[in-house]
């Protein structure tokens, strides 16, 4: 099937756009109305010929490979190749990823990725196929590009510890992630990410230069990762909420109200 340059998927008001040919990536997110769109996502733009914003998955090496093992790690720029459509809806999405291998005998890997909308809820799902003769040492996940306002107030936990980004060098990380976060943004818009295990890592950064805050979603990093078996499939998930102030507000009953009625 042809590779094409972006799908748009539709829920409600509700807009998704994958660019199949830029790495499977999610290039807006975010709603429609009669004022114009709304980007919830920071859109996938090009800047001096590399590629930013937006959202992807992301296949990454353990931050400690030993000597005889890193010939077996699979390299991060595979997922970048065009993904092919294999089933489209529209309201969703399934690529498929069959990376090149760089020389015979090598690491290999099959992947496939489905993006599914639902109103004001994006369910997201991953997954990778170990084709190679040898367990693969290697971290998955998704990197997310929000706008910067939504540095100002998140939890990343379930502590409820409010997490401030005050500069740009700074980076909150949870490790392990219990699963759960939120980030505040303007106008009281609230993101609210769902990973389910084996996704137990979380980073949280405002970008050093451009005006958006990074959230990554990853497997766990050596000494806790686990490399994939020879012919086993993982498959990962996450769920983004796009959650927005309720208008009008709900209606209310004061305690000096016997009746009981609410009052508008």
């Amino acid at each position: 099937m042809q590779v094409v340059q972006m799908v748009e998927l539709k829920s409600g008001r509700w807009r998704a756009a994958v660019a199949a040919d830029r790495g499977g990536r999610l290039r807006w997110l975010g709603q429609s109305g009669p004022g114009g769109r709304e980007p919830w996502l920071r859109p996938l733009l090009i800047e001096r010929t590399q590629l930013v914003g937006g959202g992807a998955v992301r296949l990454a090496p353990p931050s400690v490979v030993a000597e005889e093992m890193g010939h077996l790690v699979p390299d991060p720029a595979a997922f970048d190749e065009p993904w092919r459509i294999t089933q489209q809806s529209p309201d969703a999405i399934t690529l498929m990823l069959h990376p090149r291998s760089p020389s015979p005998g090598s690491w290999g890997l099959q992947a496939s990725q489905t993006l599914r909308l639902d109103e004001h809820r994006l369910d997201w799902s991953l997954s990778v196929r170990n084709l190679s003769r040898m367990p693969m040492p290697a971290r998955l996940g998704w990197l997310l590009h929000f706008p910067d306002d939504f540095a100002d107030a998140a939890w990343l936990d379930d502590s409820l510890d409010v997490v401030k980004l005050s500069g740009r060098d700074h980076v909150e990380r949870r490790d392990p992630w219990c699963g759960i976060a939120s980030l505040s943004g303007a106008g009281g818009r609230i993101v609210l990410l769902r990973g389910e295990a084996p996704l137990d890592t979380l980073s949280f950064s405002r970008h050093a230069t451009r005006s958006s805050v990074q959230v990554g979603l990853m497997t766990p990093d050596w000494p806790r990762l686990v490399p994939l078996a020879r012919g086993e499939e993982l498959t990962l998930n996450v769920s983004i909420d796009l959650l927005v102030p309720r208008t009008p507000p709900l209606p209310r009953v004061p305690p000096d109200n016997p009746s009981g009625s609410p009052i508008l």
